[in-house]
């Protein structure tokens, strides 16, 4: 997004990175439909279906261009790319709370597991930052109202 307070321009970008980031999530979820759905523990299914909810929640914030879109956005686009690159590319530290990629045990982990889980993490940083920069604008808008 560019340096500009163009509200217009922000809203795009924001619809732009929030349904980049809903096909990333569900691509993710075609890559644990085609490893199996017992691969992953059932805490990192449980997890992802809840992930799910917020996402599809973000997703009809900003459709709807709410005036808590922004804030959804950055919470969803941060939020899942930390808890997913604990899930998925940390080393295995809880293994009832992982199915890492880079440590065992791998079950069904392709490149295109990767690809999704990159696809996921950079969408995800992405909306995160397009939703900073969201509220920027508007609280900007606010401020100069609140001078006028």
């Amino acid at each position: 997004m560019s340096n500009n307070s163009n509200p217009v321009s922000a809203d795009r970008s924001l619809t732009v990175a929030m349904v980049a980031f809903t096909a990333a999530f569900a691509l993710h979820g075609v890559d644990h439909f085609r490893r199996g759905m017992t691969a992953s523990p059932p805490s990192v299914m449980v997890g992802g279906m809840i992930q799910g909810v917020f996402v599809v929640m973000a997703l009809v914030l900003v459709l709807g261009r709410h005036r808590w879109a922004a804030e959804a956005a950055t919470y969803v686009g941060f939020g899942s790319a930390a808890l997913f690159t604990y899930a998925h590319v940390l080393p295995t530290f809880l293994p009832g709370y992982q199915d890492s990629f880079s440590s065992g045990p791998r079950v069904n982990v392709t490149w295109f597991s990767w690809l999704t889980a990159a696809g996921e993490i950079g969408t995800g940083l992405v909306l995160g930052y397009v939703g900073l920069q969201a509220r920027r604008i508007v609280a900007n808008q606010l401020a100069g109202q609140g001078n006028s």
